[in-house]
């Protein structure tokens, strides 16, 4: 049998630490979905990534650090938003967001917002043109 203490001691972390990595991986697939519409989202009741639009017709409101403001997916379905974290830059310049949160009671709480800013994607050319 095993009676190198070393042995023993390594055996037990590596089952250790492989345990922690099955429990990890298991709450993570759990918790998480990729990209999802609303409706999807609402259905899954796990944090997941929405694409979508700011819905500039209905009001946004900027209180304290809580953005709220509304957002339209690409399916058409609209919901309120609201980040903790305030508004992120750039957002009124944004051709598309995507929201990570999740959805509860007809809002999505997100955690995190990603905003495509078009003067990013710019061609050289239309840099130029600007200079011009």
């Amino acid at each position: 049998m095993l009676k190198n203490p070393k042995v023993i001691v390594g055996s037990g972390v590596v089952a250790a630490v492989l345990l922690w990595l099955a429990f990890t991986a298991q709450e993570w697939a759990s918790s998480a979905i990729g990209y999802a519409t609303l409706s999807e989202a609402a259905a899954s009741k796990k944090v997941c990534y929405v694409k979508g639009y700011w819905v500039k017709e209905k009001p946004a409101d900027l209180s304290g650090s809580v953005f709220t403001f509304y957002m339209r997916d690409e399916s058409g379905a609209e919901t309120r938003v609201v980040y903790r974290n305030g508004k992120p830059n750039n957002f009124e310049e944004a051709t598309s967001i995507v929201v990570q949160g999740k959805y509860e009671n007809g809002t999505l709480y997100a955690k995190d917002i990603l905003v495509k800013c078009p003067s990013k994607y710019q061609s050289e050319a239309a840099d130029k043109a600007k200079k011009i």
